[in-house]
């Protein structure tokens, strides 16, 4: 029986220690980790987990909504541990233990992942309303482009360009100049190619 942590946070520059640190004490010897949006299940690091994992090993979160922020996908990771033989754990909610077959658990689970879901999703309205309202005072102007003109990425960007206009595939720009589909696509938009 192995106890194994999985870690996430939602962006490069959120920091995972405190998970790290709480998951280390409750005695976890793996650690699967990533920093990456739980809208979804397409994350490396936690579908390498599911792969992985056996009989008996206990997945241990630090809280339910590093694992998923949808119910959905909440609940087919569940399963999908649960298939293995192993189970599932939190150390903020101290209810989520599936390593007994009991239906409080399952009811509960599906409680507090409703919960995180419609955090997720207010978080994102307010989002909206609040972009809404700066674009009506003029203040908003989108996302800053990464790979900017002049600056230390424009080699990025002027490669970009010229690779677009070769006819290179966008997946094979963004690969091999390590940046984002939306930072590619906003470039483009920039520099009046789309």
């Amino acid at each position: 029986m192995r106890k194994i942590a999985y870690i996430r946070v939602s962006s490069e520059k959120q920091n995972t220690a405190r998970q790290r640190k709480a998951l280390k004490e409750a005695g976890c010897e793996s650690f699967y980790e990533e920093k990456i949006s739980g809208k979804n299940t397409d994350r490396p690091e936690l579908q390498r987990m599911l792969s992985e994992i056996q009989e008996e090993d206990i997945i241990i979160v630090h809280e339910i909504s590093r694992l998923s922020r949808s119910v959905k996908d909440l609940i087919t990771i569940v399963e999908q541990i649960q298939e293995k033989g192993a189970s599932l754990k939190s150390l903020n909610e101290s209810w989520l233990d599936t390593s007994g077959n009991n239906p409080m658990n399952e009811f509960l689970l599906n409680i507090f992942g409703s919960l995180a879901q419609l955090e997720r999703g207010l978080t994102l309205q307010r989002q909206r309303d609040g972009i809404e309202i700066a674009k009506k005072e003029g203040k908003f102007k989108g996302r800053k482009i990464e790979v900017t003109e002049g600056g230390k990425k424009s080699e990025k960007a002027t490669q970009a360009v010229e690779w677009h206009k070769e006819g290179k595939s966008v997946r094979y720009i963004c690969k091999a100049l390590s940046i984002g589909t939306g930072t590619f696509y906003r470039l483009l938009e920039r520099e009046g190619l789309r």
